[in-house]
């Protein structure tokens, strides 16, 4: 009897061990295809280098443009690309006391901005009584320089975050592919540019 309860007891580890395995093995190609998913949708979501440093020449040689957005999206660009942002605000601020005019030399101390985002006063307007959204007015230099923290956002370890980063990374692109190199300098002054994508007007609650 000892020797059967032996013989069921040997029988029954290693079954154990074999159900032990095959939930490892299954783990493992799980967290394989997690893997492969995630880095596919990051690889889908960044613009290959070339096409990214032709993106920037183009938009540094941009006057300046007039892009339309929500001021939340615009604090996440503008937080990315410069240290510091809030929706409010309409200009870069400048240290307290300092005279009244937008820059000052300590406004990178002063404020906690990485890069001088180089907006002063009359840069940003709120449009009334559109919910949030704003006109800011951007040079090639604001324009190139989102571009370039959009990109790296691509590369996030957080898909949701690199998707959200490629999808207004695209957006700009879309304006910048619209630039004519063998235009009349000037054109794009006073172009108006908007992140505003929307539903289907048969969707749309007529009140």
């Amino acid at each position: 009897m000892f020797k059967t309860w032996r013989e069921e007891y040997k029988a029954n580890q290693a079954m154990k061990r074999q159900i032990d395995l095959e939930q490892w093995e299954q783990e493992k190609k799980w967290r394989e295809e997690d893997r492969a998913a995630r880095e596919k949708a990051l690889a889908d979501n960044t613009a290959s280098l070339d096409e990214h440093n032709d993106n920037i020449r183009a938009a540094t040689g941009v006057s300046y443009l007039t892009l339309v957005c929500h001021e939340d999206t615009w604090t996440f660009m503008a937080v990315r690309a410069f240290g510091q942002w809030k929706p409010s605000w309409t200009q870069s601020t400048r240290m307290a006391g300092a005279p009244d005019r937008p820059h000052h030399p300590s406004i990178m101390e002063e404020t906690g901005f990485t890069i001088d985002p180089n907006l002063p006063e009359g840069r940003i307007r709120k449009i009334s009584d559109h919910q949030g959204m704003q006109e800011v007015l951007l040079s090639g230099h604001n324009l190139a320089q989102l571009l370039n923290v959009l990109h790296e956002g691509t590369k996030e370890d957080d898909v949701a975050l690199s998707a959200r980063c490629t999808r207004l990374y695209n957006k700009l692109v879309e304006f910048v592919e619209l630039l004519d190199p063998v235009a009349e300098a000037g054109q794009t002054t006073g172009v108006r540019y908007s992140i505003d994508d929307s539903v289907d007007a048969a969707h749309v609650k007529k009140t």
